[in-house]
């Protein structure tokens, strides 16, 4: 069942009450990858602050989608695709395998902060079959996704990008907008100015920096069902530059007035997110709209398209995350990074979260950090129903904007100067 339908917010509090007494997530099982295969990160270019060709971050996520679930079996995943053999137990004393989906829409499955730490099992990555059944352990290929998988020719895929938490959308959302969730992880806060502390926004228009949010179709953000999280903020939420269109994103390719950086919110109600059950040859239609119009346009010579999901909606992947702090990471999800300086035909092992995109946007226009700003959370977050991880407690575990964690990349590494 989907975590947003009950409305998508309710289901999530019910899980929540649940709890994860006597579930453990120790850090030295992870490794400094999360055990993922052995690698060297390509070296970031030696770039000033402010200096790099880049003119136009555009930030597209979709939703709920895993690497495995999706490029587990490419024929480039190569040592970071799915290992030979792999297989899960199924709870009877026999194993379960991946599978290929025969049909480009699925039921959704529980990708709840309960749900996803039981798929963790501890950095075993190991429960994914007994938490959701066979459909986690459903995959897709390049019959089904022939246009990201002819991505590959020409950009970076990121084969160590994790989501922000064991979690849902709207946290992992927060981590994209400010770097932390505040300690929230579930979908039970949102709304129109529900939220105060500094986010990316803030530090654009702080520096005159140009920016817009291209609504993909407009869900109910007072329902709880809209994936455009930067409207939860007090000092956005009325801002007319939060509500542009599609439309308004291709005319202003045709006019060469795309702002400095664009985030994108394909629309969740509609299904062209991707999110179960959407069909994803749906989501991945507008994506090629969306990235050939940039192609062809003036800013297509100095633009950055990246392409990512907000988390892995249960389905399964075979690298655990490594703990940076109590609160993810998450699941890795596939992310594309999408220019005319992209290595090419290149997968970058670099570790990356959601925290790394507000790092590239910080390095491109010479911005501050998020976590310079903003001490809110440095100490403890607040606890109660919205904090799992506070259990119960009236203060939760610390949670500082990670864009100021040496821990992640800043996908530069994912490109050539």
């Amino acid at each position: 069942m989907d975590n947003r339908r009950i409305p998508r917010r309710d289901f999530l509090k019910g899980a929540g009450a649940l709890g994860l007494a006597g579930l453990a997530w120790p850090l030295a099982a992870c490794g400094p990858l999360g055990g993922a295969p052995r690698a060297t990160a390509t070296t970031p270019p030696a770039v000033r602050s402010g200096s790099t060709p880049i003119k136009h971050v555009i930030v597209d996520v979709q939703e709920n989608r895993s690497f495995d679930h999706y490029y587990g079996f490419a024929p480039f995943a190569d040592t970071f695709g799915v290992p030979a053999g792999y297989s899960q137990p199924d709870g009877r004393g026999g194993v379960a395998v991946p599978h290929h989906l025969t049909s480009r829409s699925t039921t959704d499955i529980d990708h709840t902060w309960t749900a996803m730490h039981r798929a963790f099992d501890g950095g075993k990555m190991d429960g994914f079959y007994e938490t959701n059944g066979s459909t986690a352990l459903g995959y897709y290929g390049p019959a089904d996704l022939p246009f990201y998988y002819g991505l590959f020719e020409s950009s970076t895929l990121c084969v160590n990008y994790f989501c922000s938490i064991l979690g849902p959308t709207y946290p992992n959302r927060f981590y994209l907008a400010a770097g932390t969730s505040g300690g929230v992880t579930t979908n039970g806060v949102w709304g129109y100015g529900v939220l105060d502390y500094p986010i990316i926004l803030d530090l654009l228009d702080g520096a005159g920096v140009t920016w817009k949010v291209y609504n993909i179709g407009l869900d109910s953000v007072s329902g709880g069902e809209s994936d455009n999280v930067f409207v939860f903020w007090k000092k956005w939420a009325r801002d007319k530059r939060t509500t542009a269109l599609k439309s308004d994103y291709l005319q202003d390719l045709l006019e060469g007035r795309l702002p400095q950086v664009s985030f994108i919110v394909p629309s969740f109600s509609m299904g062209w997110d991707e999110h179960p059950p959407a069909d994803i040859s749906v989501g991945m239609g507008i994506q090629q709209e969306l990235i050939t119009a940039l192609q062809r346009s003036t800013a297509w010579a100095g633009a950055a398209y990246i392409l990512t999901y907000d988390e892995a909606g249960g389905f399964f992947d075979h690298v655990p995350p490594p703990r940076l702090d109590s609160y993810g990471l998450g699941v890795r999800v596939p992310t594309w990074v999408i220019s005319p300086f992209a290595r090419r035909a290149h997968l970058e092992p670099a570790l990356y979260e959601h925290g790394s995109v507000l790092k590239f946007i910080e390095a491109v226009f010479g911005l501050p950090t998020l976590a310079s700003i903003n001490h809110k959370f440095d100490s403890s977050t607040p606890g109660g129903p919205e904090n799992e991880a506070a259990g119960g407690q009236a203060l939760g575990p610390p949670a500082p904007p990670r864009d100021g964690s040496n821990a992640i990349g800043s996908l530069l590494e994912c490109f050539t100067f």
